[in-house]
């Protein structure tokens, strides 16, 4: 009898060691999956994270214009109480650089009443500007007088963009037969490839200068 008893017992023990190592196998198991599981969940939180906060910018920077205004806009009268060329200091606006090659950039002048360009940019001039003195005149000659708009870059590198040390110079040469008369209301659009565009809007003031004189206006 106590033979027996001792088999039991022996082979009840056995049992119990058999489901305890079953148990951990599975308890393991579970773990391994949980921490698989954990991991994707951690891993596909952080890449949903990183692709907010890319479209988060890339929103910021469709909404704001990387360009501004730097100084005051240079109008050059003529002999026939108009506006001959129009000139627009530029300086980038929180970016490093922004195209302004003629097929990233549209620079669209509007006369209200008279009549509309939708695109009269011609691409950045490489002509050398003097970075202390800046002559307009100089500026229009260098496009012939062709109608238009056309950037000039001081200290420009050649690279086809304003970049943020650098400041450019967008020169307007209105057509002869629809140039901006004195009191006009003028609106001009500088719309860059990536950003909101620029608008810039001024009333071409009366008395004028004469057809060698240029006058400032503040915007």
């Amino acid at each position: 009898m106590e033979g027996r008893k001792k088999v039991r017992k022996n082979l009840f023990r056995s049992k119990r060691g058999m489901v305890g190592i079953e148990a951990a196998i599975v308890l393991i198991a579970f773990v391994i999956v949980a921490a698989a599981f954990s991991f994707m969940v951690i891993n596909m939180g952080l890449f949903s994270t990183q692709r907010g906060k890319e479209t988060i910018q890339d929103a910021l920077q469709e909404a704001s214009c990387p360009l501004t205004v730097d100084g005051a806009l240079q109008v050059k009268g003529n002999s026939s109480s108009g506006v001959s060329a129009i000139v627009i200091p530029l300086k980038t606006l929180g970016v490093k650089y922004v195209p302004m090659e003629a097929n990233r950039t549209v620079v669209t002048l509007s006369i209200v009443g008279k009549v509309t360009y939708p695109n009269i940019y011609g691409g950045i001039d490489d002509a050398t500007i003097n970075a202390t003195s800046v002559d307009f005149d100089k500026l229009v000659d260098a496009i012939e007088n062709k109608p238009g708009a056309v950037l000039f870059i001081v200290g420009s590198d050649g690279d086809h963009s304003l970049d943020s040390d650098e400041k450019g110079f967008l020169v307007i040469v209105p057509e002869d037969e629809n140039y901006p008369a004195e009191r006009d209301h003028v609106i001009i659009e500088i719309r860059p490839q990536k950003g909101a565009p620029l608008t810039i809007e001024i009333t071409i003031p009366p008395q004028l200068p004469s057809k060698e004189g240029w006058l400032a206006i503040g915007i």
